[in-house]
C-alpha cells in the first residue's frame, strides 16, 4: 500500500479513476472495516484504485482541542490495519484550520473529484464533511452527481442493539471492559512502545517486567491488571500480565505506567518495541500493606493467566 502525507502528492489517476473511502477511522473497528472493504471490492471490480482518506490530527484536536479524544491506534498503526485489508493508497491529510474552512462543494470539487479522480466514494451513514461539518452523507450524494462520482453510504454497524463507534469503544477501555472492546474492534486493543528502564523492582519481586514508553494520546484500558498476548519485534507472541498504572505501594509521582510480564520469558528486552494486546482484565490497581503482600498478589496473579492460557491459543 502507498502511503501519501499530502494531496499534493497523490498522482493523478487517467486510468479507471479511484474508489474512495473517507473517515477519520480512528480504531478501524469493524463499522469502518466495512466500509473499507466495500471500497477495494468496487475498485477490483472496476479496475480503479482503492484509496482511504483519512486525517491527521483528529479534526477534534484542531477544531476543539479541550474535548479531543485519546486515539484508539497510532497513525502507524492505522496504517498497518487498513494495508491489511488490500487497500491499494491510503492518503493522509494533514487536518488544519485551512483545510477545515473547505465548503462541502469546494471539498467535493477540489479534492475528490479534481485532485484524486474519484469515480465511487464510501462513507459511514453519520460521515460529515466541510466547514463546520455543513455537509451530510446525502449532500455528498448530490455533490457526486454534479462532480461525476457515484456515492455509496453504508450502513452503521451494530453488536447488540448499540451502534460500533470509536466512543463506544473508548467507552469500554475507560471500564477496563476489554474484552467487550475488542468484540467491537475485530481484535484485542493493542498498546505498543518501546522498553525503557525503570528503577527494577519486579526482580526483587520475582516478577521482572518490561516498562513500555507508550506514546502519549493514546486510550489506556482503566487502571488495573490485565491478561495480555505480547508480541516481539521478531514476531514471536508470549502469555503475558500487564499492568496499568501508578504503582500506589511504592510510588507518589501519580504517573501511570505500563508494565508488562511475559511468562517464562527470559532474556533482555530493552530498547524492542512491543505490541501489547489487551485479552481481559484481572483486577482493580490496589494499594498493598509492603513488598511481600504485593509479591504475593502478583504469584496470584500468575497463576490465573497460566490458568487461562493452558487452554487457550494465542493467535
Amino acid at each position: 500500500m502507498r502511503v501519501y502525507r499530502l494531496l499534493e502528492e497523490v498522482p493523478e489517476n487517467q486510468g479507471a479513476g479511484r474508489a474512495v473511502a473517507i473517515g477519520v477511522f480512528d480504531g478501524v473497528h469493524r463499522g469502518h472495516q466495512e466500509i473499507l472493504r466495500r471500497a477495494v471490492e468496487a475498485a477490483r471490480g472496476t479496475g480503479a484504485l482503492s484509496t482511504v482518506v483519512t486525517f491527521y490530527p483528529h479534526p477534534e484536536a484542531v477544531l476543539r482541542p479541550r474535548n479531543a479524544p485519546r486515539m484508539l491506534t497510532s497513525l502507524e498503526r492505522k496504517a498497518e490495519l487498513i494495508a491489511a485489508l488490500g487497500v491499494d493508497e491510503l492518503i493522509v491529510v494533514p487536518f488544519d484550520r485551512t483545510f477545515a474552512a473547505l465548503s462541502p462543494e469546494a471539498f467535493c470539487g477540489r479534492v475528490l473529484s479534481e485532485r484524486l479522480g474519484a469515480r465511487q466514494v464510501f462513507v459511514g451513514e453519520n460521515f460529515r464533511f466541510g466547514k463546520g461539518g455543513a455537509g451530510s452523507a446525502a449532500d455528498l450524494e448530490d455533490y457526486g452527481s454534479m462532480h461525476g462520482f457515484v456515492v455509496t453510504v453504508v450502513g452503521l454497524a451494530l453488536e447488540g442493539e448499540e451502534v460500533i463507534s470509536s466512543t463506544r469503544i473508548r467507552s469500554l477501555l475507560a471500564a477496563g471492559q476489554v474484552a467487550a472492546a475488542a468484540l467491537l474492534l475485530g481484535r484485542p486493543h493493542r498498546l505498543e512502545g518501546e522498553v525503557v528502564r525503570g528503577v527494577r523492582r519486579g526482580r526483587a519481586l520475582r516478577a521482572p517486567t518490561a516498562n513500555l514508553s507508550v506514546a502519549q494520546g493514546l486510550a489506556l484500558p482503566r487502571k488495573g491488571v490485565y491478561l495480555t498476548r505480547t508480541i516481539l519485534t521478531d514476531g514471536s507472541a508470549w502469555p503475558s500480565l500487564t499492568s496499568i498504572g501508578t504503582n500506589p505501594t511504592f510510588e507518589h509521582d501519580r504517573k501511570v505506567r505500563v508494565e508488562s510480564l511475559l511468562l517464562d520469558f527470559s532474556g533482555d528486552l530493552y530498547g524492542m518495541r512491543l505490541a501489547v494486546d489487551f485479552l481481559e482484565r484481572v483486577r482493580s490497581q490496589r494499594v498493598f500493606p509492603d513488598a511481600s503482600a504485593l509479591a504475593a498478589r502478583i504469584a496470584e496473579d500468575v497463576r490465573v493467566a497460566r490458568e487461562y492460557f493452558g487452554s487457550r491459543e494465542l493467535w
